[in-house]
Formats: structure tokens, sequence, C-alpha cells
């Protein structure tokens, strides 16, 4: 960062290769063949390393988003990112940056998602990133989260996470992306127990699955912890040099789960940036997930109940799963 730069240095860097408009919205009932009138649809800046920044900005955290935004949907996405008041080192490139609708079907409860592909990228994405990144000497934390845009290899993800030498890593992807992330040398990685079933390539029906699987995940990597979660269930944490401990979220009233996961690992990144261990960090990221799904639509936690659950999160043996 220049020294004619006004901002202050990020203590956390988000990068999201792939971002998207979130749009939410609500009908009676979902049905085949007819017109459906929707309630009027709100409109987000997301993909998950915005929603990363958006959380920890909430939770007291400077920060700075970094995303690869295209044509009108890509502008609407920094522009509400700039409502919010969030800091965003926009990479432009040619095509539409995607659109992601979630609608609410009222008579039920059910949420349908659907999510549009994004622009076709080149490598030279990865070097536009690489300068982001160097734009702040003082990084605290930096956070790969989101899916990658069609064209650009999962070896990108490798070289992007191997550039940070002085800061903590988070990465929070999947598929192909993910299988690359786990040889690299990344502070921790947060799997889903589904994105997990697809790296060892079989079913994982209980949470013993999930657990054997996590640990023969970790033991062949070369990242230093995986925080695995589980749904309601919470999160199991694996490091290479501790026991591994079992995270219970508190019991909340479900409103939408949509955000749960970039929420955690917000949570997860603050408690990072603010100085704190693993496992602390660990338990904050299970309190903003479990905040995010009280919140309806594509709403994210808010900082006031995420400091009223933090201290119902309990930290336990995996040997007590059953």
């Amino acid at each position: 960062m220049s020294d004619h730069d006004p901002r202050p240095p990020a203590s956390l860097v988000t990068v999201t290769l792939n971002p998207a408009l979130d749009v939410s919205t609500s009908v009676e009932v979902v049905v085949p063949d007819h017109k459906l009138r929707c309630e009027r649809a709100t409109r987000e800046p997301g993909g998950g390393g915005v929603n990363v920044a958006r959380v920890a900005s909430r939770l007291g955290v400077s920060v700075r988003a970094v995303v690869v935004a295209g044509g009108a949907s890509g502008e609407q996405v920094i522009d509400l990112a700039a409502g919010e008041g969030l800091p965003m080192t926009p990479i432009r490139v040619a095509g539409e940056t995607r659109q992601s609708l979630s609608v609410t079907e009222r008579s039920s409860g059910r949420q349908y998602r659907f999510v549009l592909p994004g622009p076709s990228v080149g490598a030279e994405v990865v070097d536009a990133v690489g300068v982001a990144l160097d734009a702040d000497p003082s990084i605290g934390c930096v956070v790969f989260s989101g899916s990658l845009p069609p064209g650009l290899a999962a070896e990108a993800l490798v070289a992007l996470v191997g550039s940070v030498i002085a800061a903590p890593v988070i990465v929070d992807t999947s598929g192909p992306a993910l299988q690359h992330a786990l040889g690299t040398a990344a502070t921790v990685i947060k799997p889903s127990a589904r994105e997990l079933a697809a790296v060892v390539g079989r079913q994982l029906l209980t949470e013993t699955d999930v657990l054997t699987a996590a640990e023969e995940v970790l033991d062949s990597s070369s990242v230093g912890a995986l925080l695995v979660s589980i749904g309601a269930g919470g999160a199991f944490l694996l490091r290479s040099d501790e026991p591994t401990v079992r995270l219970r979220p508190p019991t909340v009233q479900v409103a939408s789960a949509v955000g749960a996961g970039d929420s955690m690992v917000g949570g997860l990144a603050t408690g990072l940036c603010q100085g704190q261990d693993l496992l602390s960090a660990a338990k904050l990221g299970i309190a903003a997930g479990s905040a995010a799904v009280m919140t309806p639509g594509s709403g994210l936690c808010t900082a006031s109940v995420v400091e009223e659950l933090l201290p119902l999160v309990t930290v336990g043996s995996p040997t007590l799963v059953t």
C-alpha cells in the first residue's frame, strides 16, 4: 500500500474468485407450470469471501474484500458492498458476475436455491489477485472462500495460498479446488461433511464416519487443521498437533441456512485476527454460524446475537459421538 492510500491496513483480506449477486424472495407455494408471484426481492453482495468480509466487519475487524467482478451484476455487488461500508478491491473481467436466487416457500418454510454459473476467467486473474494481496503488508489473516469460476484451474488456488507468507490462511471451497488446497500449507480448511465425502469418495452416513474421514484427510494433507462442519451438529476441529475436539452449537430457531457456513468462517477469521488460539476462534465461528441461521433469507449473523450465543458453545471429546 502506498503512503498516499487513505485506507488503513486491513486486518483481514478475503478473496472471492466467483462472487455472486444474491437475490432472495418468497412465494406462498412452489408449483410447476404456473407463474409464481413473489414478494419484493432483496439484493445483497454475495459469494464466500464477500460474506466472510461482511461478517468480520460486523464483528469489529478491519477488512478488505478482493473480488473478481464483471458486468452489471458485478457492479451491483460492488455498489451494494460500498453501501455497507465494506472496502472492496475489484478485479474487473469480461462476462457477467453470476446471480444466486433463494426462494422461500412460505407455506412449508422450505427454501429453494438456484445458482447460475460465473464468467469464464483466465490465469491473468491470479496475478491481479496476487498484486491485491501485496497491497496490505501487515495482514492479520487471509481467507480464500467460494467456488472457482469457469476457466480457472484448481492449481490457481494453490499458487495463491502459497503466495501468502506471514499470515494465517483459511480456505473454504469445494470440488477439485478443495482437493488441491489440501496439498497446501493453509492454516485451516473448512469443509462441510458433504464436501469431505466427495474428497474421500464415499458416503459418510454418521458423525463417526465423518470423523474417521476427516482424520484420514488430515493425515494425508499438508494443512495445519480441519474444521469440518456437520450442520446443526456443530463441527469437528482436527489439528495436527492437538487432540481432536467436537464443538456443539446452542439450540436456536432456524429461519434460513443460507449464509451459515460463511458466517462460521467469518467468526473463525475474526478470532484469528484478534490473536485468539484456533480453538477459541473456532468457537466464535460456531456462534456466528448459529446466529446466521436465525436470520431469514440470505441474512448473515449480527454481532449482538453472536455475543449472546458464544458462551453457549460447548467443547467436548469426539469420542462422545454415537
